[in-house]
């Protein structure tokens, strides 16, 4: 059985494989809840550059974040989830970015094509829209996308600790079995895991958050 964390849509590009925790008690040292984020920016960014790659290329946009909440618990169970506000805070400002570099594309394709006496607004206008109107068709295109990251990243199953690398099942009911291990380092409050197998680098979670 394929063993998991998350797995987000295939429009951000990426699948995340559960990792974890440890120390001198490993497992009375992690129980408890944790919050961290994962940097998903290149994905989304190669996500778009398949259907969009002049837009892709203008995205001013640092990173995008998928803030996740894990909960460990002492009878080897684990919950993963997403806080959906701070999710949706980042999609607004990926719609956002998008939007602009939309305008600025299209601003250069103006130019390109030796169309002086027109600006982007009035392109616009000419299919009837508006910057507002596009922006709105942009959340619509992606507003589901929140959501179905959310559902398919929260994951329960049960956990179990050897040294420090952590096996997970993606079923409360099912123990672990023993490949898919996640190496991981526990320093009192901040927890370290090692996502590099999904070359997304180590990722730092916070006790309580």
């Amino acid at each position: 059985m394929k063993h998991r964390w998350m797995a987000l849509p295939l429009a951000l590009g990426l699948t995340l494989t559960l990792a974890a925790c440890g120390g001198n008690d490993p497992k009375e040292d992690l129980v408890g809840a944790w919050s961290g984020q994962v940097d998903v920016m290149d994905q989304v960014v190669e996500g778009i550059r398949v259907t969009a790659p002049e837009i892709a290329d203008e995205l001013e946009l640092e990173n995008f974040y998928i803030p996740l909440e894990m909960e460990f618990r002492d009878d080897n169970t684990y919950i993963m989830t997403v806080d959906q506000e701070k999710l949706d805070e980042s999609m607004d400002a990926l719609i956002q970015k998008s939007v602009d570099a939309t305008m600025v594309y299209m601003e250069q394709m103006l130019k390109e094509q030796g169309i002086t006496d027109m600006t982007v607004d009035e392109a616009l206008a000419q299919s009837g829209m508006d910057r507002e109107s596009f922006t709105d068709l942009m959340e619509q295109s992606m507003g589901n996308l929140s959501s179905s990251v959310v559902q398919q990243i929260q994951t329960e199953g049960q956990y179990r600790l050897e040294g420090n690398q952590m096996y997970t099942s993606d079923d409360k009911d099912t123990e672990p079995g023993s490949d898919g291990a996640t190496p991981y380092t526990l320093d009192g409050d901040k927890l370290n895991m090692d996502f590099s197998n999904v070359s997304l680098g180590e990722v730092t979670f916070t006790r309580g958050g």
